[in-house]
């Protein structure tokens, strides 16, 4: 079951929410960024739901100096209960699975701080191609001089999780989506993603090889939307970057941009 799902789909799916937990993405991106002094730092933790670098027990960073932004409310009101100081922003912006309300193309808010680190985990996964590029643009203006932009991708020919399974990261997302929709025929579009340089996938079953995903019917209930990105074609969209394989038992790269 996706995220979205775990926040926006039926009782029973949200039920299953605090079953799911984000612990280890504070210390994904510790080991990744080189175990920075997080103490000393402001931290922007964008589509950081209820706070997913808090809720690592490893976690280091202040909490006054913690930003989260999301476009789910309810992830930020139930953040804010347990960690008041922190700061907690809704960003209202268009999104087809998380925040179909939202206003699309809206700019990121103005925070009134500079921020030394700025994570964004399993964002880029879930938005148009377009999209990345324009709020990588947009986040990289909130850093302080020599700040980082550190964001995660999923490369779909990846394997992740060697000695545990043996497929790839793409197989993977779409054996997930079979358990609910057994419809679906893995094979077929595995075949179909052959050579990609780049994919997208709706609702689990629909793939669109080098090319954003289209939405058939927009009035239509709570949907996953899965982008994926090779490490050699993200490299080619962010030649500055420095793109680093997942760690800590994590299935994503990471890009690092620095300011």
């Amino acid at each position: 079951m996706g995220e979205v799902f775990q926040w926006l789909g039926t009782p029973e799916q949200r039920a299953r929410r605090s079953l799911a937990g984000k612990l280890g993405r504070f210390s994904y991106f510790n080991q990744q960024l080189g175990y920075p002094d997080w103490g000393s730092k402001t931290v922007l933790d964008f589509g950081g739901n209820q706070g997913n670098l808090l809720m690592d027990r490893n976690c280091t960073i202040r909490d006054a100096r913690y930003y989260c932004l999301d476009v789910l409310k309810e992830a930020l009101e139930e953040g804010r209960k347990t960690h008041p100081e922190a700061h907690w922003v809704h960003y209202d912006r268009y999104n087809r699975s998380f925040n179909p309300g939202g206003v699309k193309d809206l700019a990121i808010p103005d925070m009134g701080v500079e921020f030394d680190i700025i994570v964004a985990f399993s964002v880029f996964t879930h938005t148009t191609r377009e999209e990345m590029h324009s709020l990588v643009k947009e986040l990289l203006a909130l850093l302080a001089p020599g700040g980082v932009l550190a964001f995660t991708f999923s490369d779909p020919f990846y394997k992740s999780l060697p000695g545990y399974y043996n497929g790839n990261n793409l197989r993977w997302r779409l054996e997930q989506a079979r358990e609910v929709n057994p419809g679906i025929s893995v094979d077929q579009l595995m075949e179909q993603s052959r050579g990609a340089a780049w994919c997208s996938v709706v609702d689990g079953s629909e793939l669109y090889v080098n090319r954003n995903g289209l939405w058939r019917d927009e009035s239509s209930g709570c949907k996953n939307y899965d982008i994926f990105y090779t490490v050699r074609f993200l490299r080619g969209e962010f030649p500055n970057a420095d793109i680093r394989p997942p760690v800590e038992g994590h299935m994503q790269h990471c890009c690092l941009i620095r300011r």
